[in-house]
C-alpha cells in the first residue's frame, strides 16, 4: 500500500486549520456567522466531507512515514482536535452523530501511543479537547431514541429509588410545566403552574449517587437547582400565598409570605401608556392606589416619605398579577420620576411621579424576559377590551434580579457546554475516599519550564523554581520577606493547577495572594499567561484586593463592574478604559447600520403604539369596517362619495347609539360567521356588543402582533450591537495584566470572558462564594485556579433556612458550604479531598485576644513578635473585656411587623457611652475604633443615636490655615497656637457594621454588642463557630464585649471563651475605666449613666491641672489634650495693637484682628482720589492710600465706549473689568442683544478683539399679516412664522369666532345689521358691509349729566366726562380739529358733531372722515358729507393710503357704527387671506402623508394571490372611486395594504369639501345675502364683488391630490400584477374609467380658466395614466365618445393609446408656454414612456417625489405683503413689503416683481387691507 503523503496537510490543511482556529479569528463577533459557514461547510451533507478530511488525517497520524523529520504528530492532532471541537459546536444536532465518535476513538488510540517529552504540553491540550468532545457527545446519549422510547411504565424496585425525580424522570410525572430533567430547560423565574403546584421541587442533595445525572453536569445540575430555590423560590412561595389572599379576601393581604420573604402589595395597578425608552425598549406608564397611610399626607410629607423610602426605587423586582393566573414580572425602569428633579435630569414635559397625586402612585415597568408571549399578554392588559379584572402589583423588597439571574443563566450554558476545567477533581465519577495528586498548572508542564522569583528576593536576586521539584519553603522564607507558611502556600500554588489556602485571621492571605500575583505577572510572557482573572463575591473585598495590588507595583488593572467605591479604581473601570480604544472600519461601518436599524425599529413602533391607543376610537372601527366590510361601514356610518359625508352632531358616538340599540330578544347569539353578513340593524341587543368586540380585537391584535416582531427585531439588533461593542471591550481586556471582576459581574461578561482566555484565576474570600458562583468563574481557558479563604470563617449567605448546613433538615443540601471547604471537608464520604496549605502566622491580634480562638479552631496558630508589644487601650484599665449584664433584650422588632431583626436598648445606651469615652482620649482616628453587632436593627439604632451626638476630633487639613496665619509676618499680635480641632457626629467617629460585613476587616479597638438576653437563653445565629470566628478576631489591640454571657453559655465555644475570660479576670458585671492622668483613680461603670458621673470629660472627676496655651488657667474638669485644647481662654485679651494704643476688643481666646478696627469720627481725611471721607477705620487712616473711595460715579468703558456707574475707587480700564451695560449690538434679525457687554466682547488693550452674541432669545415680534397679532415665538431669523395660534379676536355685537387665529373664520350668519340711526339703517346682513349712508347729524339724547349727547346720530353716547357744558378744562382744551386746530370748546356741535372711539382720544367727524377716508366709500357732497354709496372695491386693495387710526394713540376705531362699511370689507379680505394661507398649509401636511403612504406601499410585500376558481370571477361594475379603491383591495387579498391611503383618501375628500367655492368668505356672505332676499321676499339687497376674489386653487389641488391618491392605488395594483404578484385575470378586474376621465377633464378645464397651468399638466397626466390602466385590462373607457366607434381589441388599444399621447402632446405644449411646469418635466416623460412601451415607468424617490409636491402649492408667509397678480393669484412679499428683485408668478409666469421697492405693472399692494385686517380683532358692531 502506498504510504500517504503529508504534502496536502503542509500547505493546505494545517495552514486553513491554524487560521479558523486562531482567537482573533474565533473570538471576533464580526466574523461569527462567516467563521461558522467555514466549519459547517468543512462538516458536510451529513457530515461526509468531515469524515473524508479527518479520516485522511487520521491515518497520516498513524502511518509511520507521514510526517517529515522535525514535525510532530501530537501537535497535527491538537490541531486537528480543535477544529473537530468547533464544528462539533456548529450544530446542536451534530452531538447525536456517530461520526464524531468515531474520530474520536481514532484520536485517542493515537495519542495512546508513546510521545516524545517535548510533545508532552501538546498532547495534554489535545487530551482536553477530546475530552470536551466526549462530554458534549455525552449529552446526545442521553436523549432517547423515538423507536426506543418506552410505551410502558418504568419498573421501579420498591424503597430502591427513594427520592422523586425531576421532570419525566419523576414516577408521578412532571410536577408542573417548569419541571425539566435539564435544567437548561428550566425557566429561570417561575410559571404559573409551578407557583401553584402542591408538590416540592426536586432538590439534589450532598449524595452524589442519588442524582440523576452523574459527573460534572450533575454537579452544575445541584448548584443551579439549589441556587434556584434559595433565590427564585422565595418569590415562588410569596406569589403564591399573594393568590391565597386573593382566593380568601377576608383574610388579607399578608406582607410577609410563610418562607419568610417581604413583599408589598398594591392595588388596583393601570397601564396609562405604553412607551419607549432611551434605548428603544417597551416600558409601561403604570397607576396604582396611593398607599393608605401616604395619602392623607400633605404634598410636602408625600414627597419625603417617598424620598426616604425604599420602595419601588429603581431596579426594583415586581410582578402584576390578576385572579385566573396571568403573571408578569418586571422591573420598576430607571426612567421612574421619584422626585422633581428626575423630571428636569431628564427633560420630561408631563412627568408622572409616586408621589405628585393624592390618590395615585405612578410607576415605569419593564419585563424582565420580554418574550413574545408577555410582550403580547402586556399590549393586551393595555388595550383590555373585556371586563377590566382586578390586578395586583407585588413588590419584593431586598431582592435583587442581578444577584441570580446572571448566575443561574450561565450555569444553564455551562450545562449545555461542561467545558469545566478541573472536572475531574471537581466531581470526580469514580473517585474513591481519600485525597488526590494534584499536577502542576498545564502551562507549568511543558519541558525545561521554571518560575523566575527574583521579584519576590530582597535586592533581585535571581531565584528559580521547578513546579515539578519546588524547594523547601524556608528557602524562599530566607530571601524575602514571606513567613515560612507563606513562603509554602505560595510553591504549592506554583505546584498545584488548584491551589487552596487558608487564612486564619490575620495571618495575611491577601498579602501571600498579592504575592502569588506578583509572581505570576513576574512570568506572564514566559508561560503566555494572559490577564489573570481576580474574582471576588463583594465589590467591596474586589476593590481592596485590587488596590492592594495597585500598591504592589502593578498597573495594567481593569475592573469590570460599575459599583466600586473606590475613588482609585474609577479610572480603571472597563467602560472608561475601553473609552480610550478606537473601533475599526468594520465595526464602525456595522454598528452604523444598525443603529440605524434600531432608530427605524423605534419609529415604527411608535408609530404602530399611537394605533394601538386609539384602537377603541369610532374612527378606528370606521376606517376598519370601510376596509374589511363597506356593507357594515355604510349602513353605520353612511355612504362617503366624493368628498359628501354625513355629518352627525349628536354628543355620544355613533357606535355607542347603536350598541344600545337592538332588539331585546333573549335568544341564543348567532355567530360571527353569521353577523358577518347580516344588517347591523338586524342584530339583537346580545349580539352587537360579541360583533363589536371581535371588531376591536382585530383591529387590536394585528397591530401587537406587528408591534412584538418589531420589539424582537429590535432586540436581535441591539445583541449584535452588544457583541460588536464587546470587541473593543476585549480588546482593552487583553492588554490588561489583572482583571477583576465580582462572581455576579463575572457572569454577566461571561461570553467576553471565556474569549479572554485568562489560564489563572485567583479567587478571595473564597470560604465565602457559593459554588455556584465558583463554578461560573472557572472558564474554560483557566488552567491555574487558586482559592484563598478561611472555611472556618464566614459561610456563604443564603436566605432559606431549609437549605442551610447548620439547619437538621437543610444539612442533606448544605448551600452554605462552599466549594473551598467541600473541597477541604468533604461532604460525602466518596468525594475527593484536596491538599490545603495553612497560614499560621498572625499579625493582628494581641496574644490575650488571639487566645480566644486558638484553642478552639486554630491550635497551630502563632503570634508574631510585634503583636505582644501593642501598647494600652487608653482610657481602660484592661484591654479585654466581657462586661456581662442581664438587661433583656427588645424582642423581635415588635413595633414594626416586617422586621425580623433584634435590639437591646440598654446594650445601645452602654455601646454609645464607651465609645464616646475612647473617641475624647483623642489618641484614636476614625478607622481605630470599630463597632460590631449581630443584628441589622442593633445597628440601626446604635447609628441613629451616634448620628445624634457630636464630638470633637483632631483636624489635620486646617494645618496649612496655621501656616499662612504665621506667614503675614511680625507685629501681629496672636494667641498661642492651639491643636485645630472639629466637629462631627460620633457616628462618623468609627466604624459600625454587622459581622458578616466585617469579615477581612480589622480595627485598634472593637466594641461588640451581642444583642441577645432571653430567658430562653436562645443566642440566634451566634452559635455557629464561624460567626464567633469572625466577631472574635477583628481587633487588635483591645477588645470589649456587651452581653448577657447566660445566654451564650450554652454554646460550648461561647463557653470555651466566657471561661478564658474568667480565669484572666476580664469579666465582670462593672467595666473599669482609666484616667491617663491619675491612673490610680479607681472608675467602675456599670450604667450608661455612670460615664459622666465619673468620667464627665472621658477623664476623671479631679480638676484640670493644665495651664491654657495663653498662660491663664483652665476651668474644666480632668480631661485629654483633646478636650483641653478644645478650652477657649474668656479672660480679656492682653495683647496690644501695632500703631496705636487702642485695647484689643476680644477674648483672649480669640485671634485678634490683623489691624485696628477703631472706627474713628469726624475726621476730614483727603483720599488720592480728591474726594473727602469723614470717617474711617484706625488702621484706614494710618495709611490712607488704602482706603477705597465708595463714592458713584460714572465712566465709559474703552473699546465698547458704554458708559457705566461704578464706585470711585473700581477702574474700568483694567482688562478684568467686566462692562455690565446692554450689549446693544443690531442683530440680524432686527433685535438688539440685550446680554451683558461683558458676555458678549472679549477686550484686550481697550480694544474689543472678539465678539460673540450667540443667539437671539428675544421674542420675533414680526406681525401677521392675516390678523392683529404678532409672532411670539423665539426669533426664529431665516425662517417663516408658524401660524398664528392666538384665540381668534373677530368679533361682532351678536357673537365672536372661536377657532385659532390661523384658522379661517365663518361669517356672522345674523340677519340684522345693528349700524342704525333714527333716521336711516343698514339693511344687510351682519357680514355684509354696510349699505346705508351715515347719518352725519348730532345725536338727540341726552347723557347722564342732562345735557345733549355731543356724538353723531346712531353712535354711543359718550360719557359725561365729555360733555361740553360741564367737562372738565383739561377736556375742553383738547385739540379735536386738525384742519382749523381748534379746541374742544370751540366746536359747534350742531354743526360738526364730535366722534368718540373706545381709545378715549376724539375728533370731529370732518377730522376722522379725513383718517377713514371716507371719499373712497361713497360720494361726498360740497361740505364732504356722504350721501351715497360708491361701487365695487377690488380684491386685496381699498386704496394706497390705507386705513386711518387714532391720530393720538393709533387706537381703533371699529366701534364707529359710521364706518361699518369700511371695516366689514375689510374683515372679508382678511378672511380671504385667513383662507388662503389655511388652505396650503393644509394641502402641505396632505402632500407628506401621500408621499409617506406612496413609500410605505411600495415597500409593502404582498403574498401570491390568485383566482378561487378556474373561471373568471365576475365583479359588479362599481361607479364609486372609493368602491375601486375598497375592489382592488379585496382583489389584492389583503384586508389592510390600502387600508392607510383609503382612508388618506377620506382626509382628502373632506378638505375638499372645505375649500369649494361655497366656503369661501365672499362667496358665504353672498349666500347669506340672497337668504336675506328670500326671508324678506325681496332682491333689494344687493351684495356685489369681484369674483377673481373667489380662490378655485385649493380646490383643484384636492382635486388633485384625491386623483394621485386613485393613481397609487392603481399603479401598485397593476405593477403587483405585471410583477406576476398577483395572478388573477384581467377580466376580474372591473372598474368604470369614465368617472376617472371626467374628473381629469373637470380638472384640465378648471385649471386653464384659472390660468392655473401646472395644475392643468397634471389632469393631462393623470388622464394619460388612466387611459394606460384602461388599455392593460382590457377594459374601454365606456363614456369616451372617441372610443365608441373602435372595433376589436387592437383597434381600441391603438385607440387609446392616441388619447393618451394627446394629453402628453398637450401637456408639453403648456410646459413649453409656462417655465413653472419644468417641475412634472420627469413626470411627463415617465408617463410618455408608459404609453409607448406599457411599461411602468421607475420608482420615483421619496424626496423626488417630496420636491414636486412642494413645487405645486404656493407657500404663503405668516408674515409679509399680500399683492396678486394680473391673473389674480395671490402671493406675499417680505423685507420693507415691496419686491427688490423682478420676478415671475410661480403659478403662470407673469410679472410678480420689481425693482427698487416698486411693484410691476398689474401688481396691486393691499396695504390698506392690511392694516384693516391688522385692526379687525378689536372690531365690536
Amino acid at each position: 500500500m502506498k504510504p500517504l503523503s503529508a504534502d496536502l496537510w503542509t500547505s493546505e490543511i494545517s495552514p486553513l486549520f491554524h487560521f479558523i482556529t486562531h482567537p482573533l479569528v474565533v473570538d471576533c463577533t464580526v466574523l461569527e456567522q462567516q467563521v461558522a459557514t467555514i466549519f459547517n461547510y468543512l462538516y458536510g451533507v451529513g457530515g461526509g466531507r468531515m469524515t473524508r478530511l479527518f479520516g485522511y488525517i487520521t491515518q497520516l497520524v498513524q502511518s509511520r512515514s507521514g510526517f517529515a523529520a522535525g514535525a510532530s504528530r501530537i501537535a497535527a492532532v491538537e490541531l486537528a482536535l480543535s477544529v473537530l471541537s468547533k464544528i462539533l459546536d456548529c450544530n446542536t444536532t451534530n452531538i447525536v452523530n456517530d461520526k464524531f465518535s468515531a474520530l474520536a476513538s481514532s484520536f485517542s488510540a493515537s495519542l495512546a501511543t508513546a510521545s516524545q517529552p517535548e510533545e508532552e504540553f501538546s498532547r495534554l491540550q489535545a487530551s482536553k479537547y477530546l475530552d470536551y468532545i466526549r462530554l458534549r457527545l455525552s449529552v446526545g446519549d442521553e436523549i432517547t431514541a423515538i423507536w426506543d422510547h418506552p410505551q410502558h411504565p418504568v419498573i421501579r424496585d420498591q424503597f430502591l429509588l427513594r427520592r422523586d425525580l425531576p421532570g419525566t424522570l419523576s414516577a408521578q410525572g412532571r410536577r408542573h410545566d417548569n419541571d425539566h430533567a435539564k435544567i437548561s430547560d428550566i425557566k429561570i423565574l417561575p410559571t404559573y403552574e409551578e407557583i401553584m403546584s402542591p408538590r416540592g421541587e426536586y432538590l439534589p442533595t450532598t449524595d452524589p449517587s442519588q442524582w440523576h445525572i452523574q459527573g460534572i453536569r450533575g454537579r452544575v445540575d445541584r448548584e443551579f437547582r439549589l441556587l434556584r430555590e434559595d433565590t427564585v423560590g422565595q418569590l415562588r412561595d410569596a406569589i403564591r400565598d399573594t393568590f391565597e389572599s386573593i382566593s380568601n379576601p377576608r383574610d388579607g393581604l399578608s406582607l410577609r409570605s410563610k418562607n419568610g420573604a417581604r413583599t408589598y402589595t398594591y392595588d388596583s395597578p393601570t397601564p396609562e401608556r405604553v412607551e419607549l425608552d432611551r434605548n428603544g425598549c417597551l416600558e409601561l406608564l403604570v397607576r396604582c392606589n396611593q398607599l393608605a397611610n401616604v395619602r392623607e399626607l400633605s404634598l410636602r410629607k408625600r414627597r419625603d416619605w417617598w424620598m426616604q423610602s425604599k420602595r419601588l426605587q429603581v431596579g426594583a423586582l415586581v410582578c402584576v398579577l390578576d385572579a385566573t393566573g396571568s403573571i408578569l414580572f418586571c422591573v420598576v425602569s430607571d426612567s421612574t420620576m421619584r422626585t422633581p428633579d428626575d423630571a428636569k435630569a431628564r427633560q420630561t414635559q408631563t412627568p408622572n411621579r409616586q408621589n405628585d397625586d393624592q390618590e395615585s402612585l405612578f410607576l415605569k415597568l419593564q419585563l424582565i424576559d420580554p418574550t413574545e408571549g408577555d410582550l403580547g399578554k402586556a399590549l393586551r392588559w393595555y388595550q383590555s377590551l373585556g371586563p377590566t379584572r382586578r390586578r395586583y402589583l407585588v413588590e419584593f423588597p431586598g431582592v435583587l434580579l442581578a444577584s441570580f439571574k446572571e448566575t443561574l443563566e450561565a450555569l444553564q450554558q455551562i450545562y449545555r457546554q461542561p467545558n469545566v476545567p478541573f472536572s475531574d477533581l471537581l466531581a470526580p465519577t469514580a473517585e474513591g475516599p481519600g485525597g488526590a495528586k494534584i499536577n502542576p498548572a498545564q502551562y507549568a508542564r511543558k519541558a525545561g519550564f521554571s518560575f523566575d522569583l527574583s521579584c519576590l528576593t530582597q535586592g533581585g536576586t535571581e531565584l528559580a523554581v521547578s513546579p515539578q521539584a519546588p524547594p523547601h519553603p524556608q528557602v524562599i522564607a530566607s530571601q524575602s520577606t514571606l513567613d515560612p507558611t507563606q513562603s509554602a502556600a505560595l510553591l504549592n500554588t506554583l505546584s498545584r493547577e488548584l491551589s487552596l489556602i487558608q487564612g486564619p485571621p490575620g495571618t495575611g492571605k491577601s498579602y501571600t495572594g498579592e504575592k502569588i500575583i506578583k509572581v505570576l505577572l513576574a512570568n506572564k510572557e514566559t508561560a503566555s499567561l494572559g490577564p489573570i482573572l481576580c474574582v471576588c463575591y463583594t465589590n467591596h473585598a474586589l476593590d481592596q484586593l485590587l488596590e492592594h495590588v495597585l500598591d504592589d507595583g502593578t498597573e495594567k488593572v481593569i475592573r469590570i463592574g460599575s459599583r466600586s467605591k473606590s475613588e482609585r479604581l474609577q479610572d480603571l473601570n472597563l467602560r472608561n478604559v475601553v473609552k480610550q480604544f478606537a473601533r475599526t472600519k468594520s465595526e464602525k461601518g456595522s454598528l452604523g447600520n444598525i443603529d440605524e436599524n434600531i432608530r427605524d425599529y423605534v419609529r415604527q413602533t411608535k408609530e404602530l403604539i399611537e394605533q394601538l391607543s386609539g384602537t377603541n376610537s369610532q374612527q378606528a372601527i370606521k376606517s376598519y369596517l370601510a376596509t374589511t366590510s363597506p356593507r357594515h361601514h355604510d349602513e353605520l356610518f353612511g355612504n362617503v362619495e366624493d368628498g359628501w359625508e354625513t355629518v352627525d352632531y349628536h354628543r355620544d358616538s355613533i357606535v355607542d347609539r347603536w350598541l344600545l340599540n337592538g332588539s331585546p330578544l333573549n335568544l341564543n347569539p348567532r355567530s360571527l360567521d353569521v353577523l358577518g353578513h347580516t344588517q347591523l340593524s338586524n342584530m339583537t341587543h346580545q349580539e352587537r356588543p360579541l360583533i363589536h368586540h371581535h371588531w376591536l380585537k382585530s383591529i387590536r391584535d394585528p397591530i401587537i402582533t406587528k408591534i412584538v416582531k418589531l420589539h424582537q427585531e429590535r432586540s436581535e439588533a441591539v445583541d449584535k450591537r452588544d457583541r460588536i461593542r464587546k470587541e473593543v471591550d476585549l480588546r482593552c481586556l487583553q492588554e490588561a495584566d489583572i482583571v477583576g471582576a465580582t462572581t455576579t459581574g463575572l457572569a454577566r461578561n461571561l461570553d467576553i470572558l471565556r474569549k479572554l482566555r485568562c489560564k489563572v484565576m485567583l479567587c478571595e474570600e473564597a470560604g465565602e462564594v457559593l459554588e455556584a458562583h465558583l463554578l461560573t468563574a472557572l472558564l474554560p481557558s483557566v488552567q491555574h485556579a487558586i482559592l484563598i479563604g478561611d472555611h472556618l470563617q464566614l459561610r456563604p449567605q443564603i436566605q432559606n433556612y431549609e437549605l442551610q448546613s447548620t439547619n437538621p433538615r437543610g444539612e442533606q443540601y448544605s448551600l452554605d458550604v462552599s466549594l473551598f471547604e467541600r473541597l477541604v471537608e468533604p461532604l460525602h464520604a466518596t468525594d475527593t479531598r484536596l491538599p490545603l496549605s495553612v497560614l499560621e502566622t498572625q499579625r493582628r491580634m494581641h496574644p490575650s485576644i488571639a487566645e480566644l480562638i486558638r484553642p478552639t479552631l486554630y491550635p497551630s496558630l502563632k503570634d508574631a513578635d510585634k503583636v505582644a508589644k501593642y501598647p494600652e487601650v487608653i482610657g481602660m484599665k484592661k484591654r479585654l473585656f466581657w462586661f456581662h449584664h442581664e438587661q433583656p433584650e427588645a424582642g423581635a422588632a415588635n413595633h414594626d411587623p416586617l422586621s425580623t431583626s433584634h435590639s437591646n436598648e440598654f446594650e445601645v445606651e452602654m455601646t454609645v457611652a464607651l465609645v464616646s469615652h475612647l473617641v475624647r482620649q483623642g489618641e484614636y482616628s476614625r478607622s481605630d475604633i470599630a463597632v460590631i453587632t449581630p443584628y441589622l436593627g442593633q445597628l440601626q439604632r446604635l447609628r441613629r443615636q451616634m448620628e445624634a451626638m457630636f464630638e470633637i476630633c483632631l483636624n489635620d487639613r486646617d494645618q496649612e490655615q496655621v501656616e499662612a496665619l504665621e506667614a503675614d509676618g511680625p507685629g501681629v499680635p496672636q494667641p498661642t497656637p492651639r491643636a485645630q480641632l472639629g466637629k462631627t457626629t460620633l457616628a462618623k467617629s468609627i466604624r459600625i457594621a454587622t459581622v458578616d460585613n466585617f469579615q477581612g476587616e480589622e480595627a485598634k479597638v472593637i466594641v461588640i454588642c451581642l444583642v441577645r438576653s432571653n430567658p430562653q437563653n436562645n443566642c440566634g445565629f451566634l452559635r455557629t463557630s464561624n460567626r464567633i470566628n469572625v466577631l472574635l478576631s477583628r481587633a487588635q489591640h483591645g477588645m470589649y464585649i456587651i452581653g448577657n454571657a447566660n445566654t451564650y453559655q450554652g454554646v460550648q465555644m461561647w463557653a470555651d471563651v466566657i471561661q478564658n475570660l474568667e480565669t484572666n479576670g476580664n469579666f465582670g458585671t462593672s467595666l473599669e475605666l482609666q484616667c491617663a492622668r491619675h491612673p490610680n483613680t479607681q472608675l467602675l461603670v456599670s450604667q450608661p449613666d455612670h460615664f459622666l458621673m465619673f468620667s464627665p470629660e472621658s477623664g476623671c472627676h479631679l480638676p484640670c491641672e493644665k495651664r491654657l496655651h495663653c498662660g491663664h488657667s483652665c476651668s474644666g474638669r480632668c480631661h485629654s489634650n483633646l478636650l483641653h485644647d478644645a478650652v477657649k481662654c474668656l479672660e480679656p485679651c492682653p495683647r496690644s495693637k501695632v500703631g496705636c494704643d487702642h485695647p484689643c476688643p476680644l477674648q483672649c481666646g480669640d485671634p485678634c484682628h490683623p489691624k485696628c478696627q477703631k472706627l474713628l469720627n469726624n475726621i476730614n481725611l483727603l483720599l488720592k482720589c480728591g474726594h473727602i471721607t469723614h470717617s474711617a477705620r484706625c488702621w484706614e487712616v494710618q495709611d490712607p492710600a488704602s482706603i477705597h473711595c465708595m463714592r458713584q460715579v460714572t465712566r465709559r468703558v474703552p473699546g465698547c465706549n458704554h458708559p457705566v456707574k461704578v464706585l470711585c475707587y473700581e477702574s474700568v480700564t483694567e482688562a478684568s473689568y467686566r462692562c455690565t451695560a446692554k450689549c446693544g449690538f443690531h442683530r440680524e434679525c432686527g433685535h438688539e442683544c440685550s446680554d451683558p457687554c461683558h458676555h458678549c466682547n472679549t477686550r484686550k488693550d481697550g480694544k474689543i478683539v472678539k465678539s460673540h452674541h450667540g443667539g437671539c432669545g428675544q421674542n420675533c415680534g414680526r406681525s401677521y399679516s392675516t390678523c392683529r397679532h404678532s409672532c411670539n415665538k423665539t426669533c426664529h431669523s431665516g425662517s417663516p412664522c408658524p401660524p398664528c395660534d392666538e384665540p381668534c379676536s373677530v368679533r361682532c355685537g351678536h357673537s365672536k369666532c372661536s377657532k385659532l387665529c390661523h384658522e379661517p373664520c365663518a361669517p356672522c350668519a345674523e340677519q340684522t345689521c345693528r349700524s342704525s340711526c333714527p333716521h336711516t339703517r343698514c339693511t344687510m346682513p351682519c357680514a355684509a358691509p354696510c349699505d346705508w349712508v351715515p347719518c352725519s347729524r348730532r345725536c338727540e339724547k341726552a347723557i347722564y349729566c342732562g345735557h345733549r349727547c355731543p356724538s353723531l346720530c346712531g353712535e354711543i353716547c359718550p360719557s359725561p366726562a365729555y360733555c361740553q357744558v360741564c367737562g372738565t378744562d383739561e377736556v375742553m382744551s383738547t385739540c379735536v380739529d386738525f384742519l382749523e386746530m381748534k379746541d374742544y370748546r370751540e366746536i359747534d356741535l350742531d354743526e360738526e358733531p364730535c366722534v368718540f372711539p373706545d381709545c378715549g382720544h376724539f375728533l370731529t367727524v370732518s377730522s376722522m372722515d379725513g383718517q377713514m377716508n371716507m371719499a373712497a366709500h361713497y360720494e361726498l357732497d360740497a361740505n364732504g358729507i356722504p350721501v351715497e354709496v360708491l361701487g365695487v372695491s377690488e380684491p386685496f386693495s381699498t386704496g394706497e393710503e390705507g386705513i386711518r387710526v387714532c391720530p393720538s394713540c393709533r387706537g381703533s376705531l371699529r366701534n364707529i357704527s359710521r364706518y361699518g362699511r369700511i371695516v366689514r370689507r375689510g374683515m372679508l379680505d382678511e378672511a380671504t387671506k385667513k383662507f388662503i394661507s389655511w388652505s396650503n398649509s393644509e394641502y402641505l401636511k396632505l402632500i407628506q402623508q401621500l408621499v409617506k403612504e406612496q413609500e410605505k406601499l411600495r415597500n409593502a410585500p404582498l403574498a401570491k394571490v390568485t383566482s378561487s376558481s378556474g373561471q373568471p370571477k365576475k365583479q359588479a361594475l362599481t361607479r364609486s372611486r372609493l368602491g375601486h379603491l375598497v375592489q382592488l383591495q379585496q382583489l389584492a387579498g389583503n384586508s389592510t395594504r390600502y387600508a392607510a391611503v383609503i382612508a388618506l383618501w377620506h382626509r382628502l375628500s373632506g378638505f375638499r369639501g372645505k375649500v369649494r367655492k361655497e366656503e369661501q368668505p365672499f362667496q358665504r356672505v353672498a349666500d347669506l345675502v340672497r337668504h336675506a332676499n328670500r326671508q324678506n321676499r325681496t332682491n333689494t339687497l344687493e351684495f356685489k364683488f369681484d369674483e377673481s376674489v373667489i380662490q378655485v386653487k385649493g380646490s383643484l389641488l384636492a382635486t388633485a391630490l384625491l386623483l394621485k391618491c386613485d393613481i397609487i392605488v392603481l399603479s401598485d395594483f397593476f405593477r403587483l400584477h405585471s410583477d406576476g404578484e398577483l395572478t388573477i385575470c384581467p377580466t376580474e378586474v372591473k372598474l368604470d374609467w369614465s368617472i376617472y376621465v371626467k374628473e381629469c377633464a373637470n380638472l384640465i378645464n378648471s385649471a386653464r380658466n384659472a390660468v392655473l397651468p401646472r395644475e392643468e399638466v397634471q389632469g393631462h397626466i393623470f388622464a394619460a395614466q388612466i387611459y394606460v390602466f384602461s388599455r392593460s385590462f382590457n377594459s374601454p373607457v365606456e363614456d369616451s365618445s372617441d372610443l365608441e366607434s373602435a372595433k376589436g381589441t387592437e383597434e381600441a388599444s391603438r385607440r387609446l393609446t392616441e388619447t393618451a399621447l394627446g394629453h402628453i402632446n398637450q401637456a408639453r405644449l403648456l410646459m413649453d408656454k409656462y417655465s413653472s411646469v419644468a417641475v412634472l418635466a420627469d413626470e411627463i416623460e415617465q408617463v410618455e414612456r408608459m404609453v409607448n412601451s406599457g411599461v411602468f415607468y421607475r420608482k420615483v424617490t421619496k424626496d423626488e417625489m417630496r420636491d414636486v409636491y412642494k413645487a405645486m402649492a404656493q407657500e404663503f408667509r405668516g408674515t409679509g405683503h399680500w399683492y396678486t397678480c394680473e391673473n389674480n393669484h395671490p402671493f406675499t412679499v417680505g423685507d420693507c413689503g415691496m419686491p427688490m428683485e423682478e420676478a415671475r408668478c410661480p403659478e403662470c409666469g407673469a410679472k410678480v416683481g420689481g425693482r427698487d421697492h416698486r411693484a410691476a405693472e398689474g401688481v396691486r399692494h393691499a396695504r390698506e387691507i392690511e392694516q384693516l385686517a391688522g385692526d379687525v380683532g378689536r372690531l365690536v358692531i
